[in-house]
């Protein structure tokens, strides 16, 4: 709205006045002028005046609205845009007026002019003075904006690039403008043995930090302006903190990218970047979209930055910082030492309003000729590997990270991860430097590339013969082969053996005591500061809670539980032990834990996702909808649950029958108590009950359980004690044992009790089978649970390649048969005394649940509530058969 509107009519008197006295040169600053300037006015404007106001006041007024109105012009100037020397347009926009408040979350937002405290002020814990030195006292320049030779932006602007017609034209999609290309599983993944690509078009060479809470990151990035090799691709060098499921994280970073997709040329330019679903739907580049509220007048994002960095010249550097403010929750960006360019209010974000789990610092090169041959000649970096020699690639040094205190401090764990280590590699140098420093990069020209595999093959040759030579030398001393069990030292499956051995000696910890069970099984009884969990990097340093800070039994029901061991007309339902139990037990101070056998890795599809359930993959089913009969959400799994939503949950309980299900060779069929957080397709998850899954366990036997993971199982979680996570503190239990005895359709029931529980003093998610506390996941492993569950499910989950096919598997649930029941206790599958907690530590039966399957004519649910004392919960079915062919 124009402010001259709203103007009282002396006030819009004096503005014109003001505006023809400047037209004709004349500045008028004299008292007496003034005054004889206004009784110049008509008669009923000059009463006005003397009416409202002294002489005195008429003066000031009419000097404080000049003085305003000179502003007013000098910003209408500014706003007209300084032309950079590279072609560049930056407008001087109305910090009011910026399209962050096009954002409909910040349409009330009030701006935070400067964060709440000042970051210069944090302590370190090592020198920073090497600030503007590198190693040998070298002097490292750090560098500007090319723009602000042209001009500046007055107080009350913020400087924004001009965004051209002909880069939108560029654009595969103006709607997708300004956004990464999102982030996909890549199709090809491990096929190539010399790529580790994790996401379709995308390739990274970066050093990672993880395992603690972080409200900020730091780093010193040296610039260079690689080759980029079409308009769709690009290269960036930042600082990135991140939170949220593998595959839809939340995140936001900051440094120097090149990308003509965006900024229509391939010049070196600063930048920001946030998502809050990996860039499927939301996010930018620094103010393409409205999210980033810009407060500085000097810094322009997305403009040039000068000078760079040469191969023969001087190195340039920029100092990248994201920090969070206590205070307000803003995620603040600093450029350089003392420049804060803005921030994200925490109102666009659901994980990062409380903190990262991820920070990383190096490069990535986009591309939709990443991981094919040929490969994309874009650079990364400077375009040269790692050289911590001379300096000559991208680097990263000072690297800090913030965690909950205000210390600036190195990261106690890094570590280096490239995705195509013979395109784009890492280097970390941690020794023999006063601060650890990290080079990463890979060459810009194809001709590079071509040279360095052809200088490969005599290496390859060289190393073929020696091969050979070791081959025929263990040949000689062991002609009947080797006791290990390795022959072919140069054959697929020779490296697969050496290695199991290696993961095997990963899992299976010395064991104080060896006890053998009945069933076969070897179980090892492990001190308890030796378990898996700690390997962990999250929990290097975590104190073990013995027990509960307090004993679940004793709370309260919103319901009668005295039907605990009753079943309807007072049949007994018996709970079950263990079989390893009645070989032996621990000692205190010591876990058992059942030893993996080398069968049980050979058997793995791959080692490096042995324990872990099988992906549920990022797409929806491709055959959703196809079959009426069918309503599968996900590929491979079947279920048949009782679900309770809408609240928030600290627990879940239920009492699970025990059978023994026909499942086939690469199956499995589980019954379990369960609690998630997080969308639909990438949910945290912990769930306990029992498992009948020959992959992991190598056999058919029906086995106690606990599972967990952050991302729906793409790269994170496992079966009990296969990867560190979860910390077991009872001597008596065996994750991954047989529970026996089992249900059998002549004979009495059994029953397990599962409770999962959050302690809320500690936020350690708990296990407690038949009444003992087994362990349980600390808060560290977790985004979302950390706080609590959004869902509980109680039921059957089958997992096959043949689900939602034809012919279906014949992997049954439950025991195989459809729900049912009689007076005298289930027939089917079943859970009964199914409990909730919420805020309180009252366990009652939750106020909503739905019952669902997927697959209705192959395993169906059933819910009682009516007519019995508790309600129950039905469930399972046979898989394949007349209904389900």
């Amino acid at each position: 709205m124009n402010p001259q509107h709203s103007m009282p009519e002396h006030l819009r008197v004096m503005s014109a006045m003001i505006r023809d006295l400047r037209a004709a040169g004349n500045v008028l600053t004299d008292e007496q002028q003034i005054l004889a300037m206004l009784r110049s006015l008509p008669d009923k404007t000059w009463d006005h005046f003397k009416l409202t106001m002294t002489h005195n006041e008429m003066v000031k007024t009419f000097n404080d609205l000049k003085c305003h109105l000179e502003l007013e012009a000098e910003r209408q100037d500014a706003m007209r845009g300084n032309e950079s020397e590279d072609g560049d347009i930056i407008d001087c926009i109305d910090i009011h007026k910026q399209p962050a408040f096009d954002h409909p979350a910040l349409r009330n937002h009030t701006i935070q002019m400067t964060p709440s405290y000042n970051p210069q002020t944090e302590r370190t814990t090592t020198t920073m003075e090497t600030s503007t030195k590198g190693r040998g006292g070298s002097s490292v320049t750090v560098t500007s904006q090319l723009w602000q030779r042209s001009g500046s932006c007055p107080e009350g602007t913020i400087p924004i690039r001009r965004i051209q017609k002909k880069e939108l034209l560029k654009a595969s999609s103006v709607k997708e403008y300004g956004r990464k290309k999102p982030s996909q599983k890549f199709n090809h993944l491990d096929e190539d043995i010399d790529s580790y690509l994790q996401l379709e078009n995308h390739s990274l060479a970066i050093l990672l930090t993880e395992g603690y809470s972080y409200s900020g990151a730091k780093g010193d990035i040296k610039v260079w302006n690689p080759f980029v090799e079409t308009d769709d691709e690009y290269s960036t060098s930042r600082v990135s903190l991140k939170n949220g499921p593998y595959m839809s994280y939340e995140a936001i970073e900051s440094g120097w990218a090149v990308n003509p997709g965006v900024y229509g040329d391939r010049s070196t330019r600063l930048f920001v970047y946030w998502t809050t679903d990996s860039s499927k739907t939301t996010g930018c580049f620094d103010l393409t979209c409205p999210g980033f509220v810009q407060t500085s007048n000097e810094v322009a994002l997305g403009a040039a930055i000068y000078p760079i960095s040469t191969s023969t010249g001087l190195p340039y550097q920029i100092t990248t910082y994201i920090f969070q403010d206590p205070n307000t929750s803003n995620w603040w960006v600093q450029f350089g030492e003392k420049t804060n360019i803005g921030y994200w209010p925490p109102d666009l974000f659901t994980l990062l309003r409380y903190h990262a789990i991820t920070v990383q610092w190096g490069g990535e090169v986009c591309s939709s000729k990443t991981g094919i041959h040929p490969h994309t000649a874009t650079g990364m970096g400077s375009g040269n590997f790692p050289d911590y020699v001379f300096g000559n690639s991208g680097y990263v040094k000072r690297m800090r990270v913030r965690q909950t205190i205000l210390d600036l401090r190195f990261p106690e764990w890094v570590d280096t991860y490239t995705d195509e280590y013979k395109c784009y590699d890492a280097f970390y140098l941690g020794d023999y430097v006063e601060d650890p420093e990290f080079y990463y990069g890979g060459p810009e020209l194809k001709q590079e590339l071509t040279t360095l595999a052809n200088s490969s093959v005599g290496l390859k040759a060289s190393l073929s013969s020696f091969v050979l030579c070791l081959k025929l030398s263990l040949h000689s001393m062991y002609p009947n082969g080797l006791t290990s069990g390795v022959v072919g030292v140069d054959s697929k499956s020779g490296h697969k053996l050496l290695e199991v051995e290696r993961k095997l000696d990963r899992l299976n910890k010395h064991a104080v005591k060896s006890i053998h069970s009945e069933d076969g099984d070897i179980i090892d009884c492990v001190d308890i500061y030796n378990q898996p969990a700690f390997d962990h990097p999250a929990l290097r340093n975590h104190t073990i809670q013995m027990t509960a800070s307090y004993y679940p039994t004793m709370e309260r029901t919103s319901t009668t539980m005295k039907a605990s061991t009753k079943g309807k007309r007072g049949s007994s339902l018996n709970v079950t032990s263990q079989l390893w139990q009645r070989s032996g037990s621990c000692p205190e101070g010591t876990i058992p834990i059942r030893r993996i056998q080398k069968q049980d890795l050979l058997k793995a599809n791959s080692l490096k996702e042995y324990g872990r359930k099988k992906p549920r993959f990022s797409q929806r089913f491709q055959h959703l909808g196809d079959n009426i009969d069918s309503f599968l959400q996900q590929e491979n799994h079947s279920v048949a649950i009782l679900i309770a939503q809408g609240f928030s949950y600290l627990g879940a309980q239920g009492d699970i029958k025990v059978d023994n299900p026909f499942v086939e060779s690469d199956d499995y069929s589980t019954s379990q108590v369960s609690l998630k957080n997080g969308n639909y397709m990438y949910y945290e998850a912990v769930e306990s009950g029992w498992a009948v899954n020959p992959r992991v366990y190598g056999d058919r036997t029906t086995r106690l359980f606990v599972y967990w993971t952050v991302d729906s199982s793409n790269t994170t979680g496992c079966f009990d004690l296969t990867c560190p996570g979860f910390v077991q503190t009872s001597n008596k239990v065996a994750l991954g044992a047989a529970v026996y005895p089992i249900s059998t359709s002549g004979g009495l029931p059994y029953q397990i009790t599962v409770y999962i529980y959050k302690d809320t003093n500690t936020n350690n998610w708990w296990v407690q089978y038949n009444g003992i506390n087994i362990g349980y996941w600390p808060p560290d492993l977790f985004g979302a649970l950390r706080y609590h569950a959004e869902s509980v499910e109680w039921g059957g989950e089958v997992y096959s390649s043949k689900i939602g096919t034809h012919p279906h598997t014949a992997t049954a649930m439950g025991n195989g048969q459809f729900p049912n029941w009689d007076d005298y206790g289930c027939i089917s599958g079943c859970v009964k005394r199914m409990r909730v907690r919420e805020n309180s530590l009252d366990l009652r039966f939750p106020e909503f649940v739905n019952a669902y399957a997927d697959e209705y004519r192959c395993y169906d649910v059933f819910y009682v509530e009516d007519y019995v004392e508790d309600p129950e919960f039905y469930y399972g079915g046979p898989g394949k058969s007349l209904w389900c062919p």
